[in-house]
């Protein structure tokens, strides 16, 4: 199976009467660590969601790790190596894939074709890029928008020693774009409208979603076209 690829999808002979879910369809998404997977905390969370959720999708966010820095680079290695980063992401992908597929197969039958797993490729179309583009936009000159993304980017990309300390927090500012790009996606256009992540929200998307940057134009509805249909629960 590709990395970017479902799991196979047989609504049409499932006995479950998914339409009696009252929850629609959720998803989760994976950051990218080295450290496997909790496989019984997983289990234990999907087979949750699918007694309220007539899907349940399991995002892996392997792609962010383009924006980090190798902790075994040495100081005088190029910073941009795209081959090498594309290595990583490819190898984390695959290695999450192949343990978040251990954990579906090994779920009773009914509820094996309900949970579908993707790459972050399988939602980096014209529609993500249309939402990336917009908050990118709003980076540069929204001012409320940019002091927290750039706030964030601070306090996730300090590096021991300040080494590297300015290029980490740039490059995390643009992690967390990217990211809340990617929740709108699929939280808001692929309708997968409940969201389950460990903790609160994100700030971003907590104060996007409270109007906070509606000042500036930037509101859920001007970025996805509709009013807000996302809904964040944290596990």
């Amino acid at each position: 199976m590709l990395p970017h690829s479902w799991a196979p999808d047989a609504a049409a002979n499932e006995p479950v009467h998914l339409h009696l879910l009252p929850g629609g369809r959720s998803f989760i998404a994976l950051p990218a660590r080295r450290a496997g997977i909790d496989a019984g905390w997983l289990t234990s969370v999907i087979e949750k969601l699918l007694r309220q959720h007539e899907r349940v999708l399991v995002l892996l966010e392997s792609e962010l790790l383009s924006y980090e820095r190798d902790a075994s680079m040495s100081a005088d290695a190029p910073v941009v190596r795209p081959a090498v980063t594309a290595e990583r992401v490819t190898e984390d992908t695959m290695e999450r894939w192949r343990e978040v597929d251990i954990i579906r197969h090994a779920l009773p039958g009914a509820f094996q074709n309900r949970v579908q797993v993707a790459s972050w490729a399988h939602f980096t179309d014209p529609s993500f890029a249309a939402i990336w583009r917009h908050l990118l936009t709003a980076f540069a000159v929204a001012r409320t928008f940019r002091s927290d993304v750039v706030r964030l980017g601070q306090e996730r990309g300090r590096l021991p020693g300040d080494n590297g300390a300015a290029e980490a927090a740039r490059a995390a500012c643009l992690h967390q774009v990217e990211a809340l790009a990617m929740r709108l996606r699929i939280g808001e256009v692929a309708g997968y409208n409940h969201e389950y992540g460990v903790g609160a929200d994100g700030v971003l998307a907590e104060r996007l979603y409270a109007g906070a940057y509606a000042i500036d134009g930037l509101t859920v509805e001007s970025l996805v076209g509709h009013l807000p249909r996302r809904v964040y629960h944290p596990l």
